[in-house]
């Protein structure tokens, strides 16, 4: 039961990767587009309340974007820790049989 869950774990490890680093690129884009917007409401805070507000709601619009973003990629990884173990175990047989053969 461990190994299965080992090798389970390795067949995932490829896609998985992807996702964390496509998690990581979403980050990385959206911290710097959020600081770009930080650095303009700081620039404003001496100006007039109403572009403030503005920029806020756009701040806060960004985030907004950024979790529906984040949570896409939670779904995908979600979806790949749920594969099929049926599937899998049966590609885990052809592979021994393989080298069974092999041998």
């Amino acid at each position: 039961s461990l190994q299965k869950n080992e090798s389970e774990r390795l067949v995932l490890s490829d896609p998985l990767n992807d996702v964390l680093i496509l998690v990581e690129s979403l980050t990385l884009v959206d911290v710097d587009a959020l600081n770009d917007v930080l650095a303009l409401v700081e620039s404003l805070t001496l100006v007039d309340v109403d572009p403030l507000n503005d920029v806020l709601a756009l701040a806060e619009s960004e985030r907004l974007v950024l979790v529906d973003s984040l949570n896409d990629v939670l779904v995908l990884v979600e979806s790949l820790t749920l594969v099929d173990v049926d599937a899998l175990t049966d590609v885990l047989a052809l592979n021994e049989s393989e080298r069974l053969a092999l041998a």
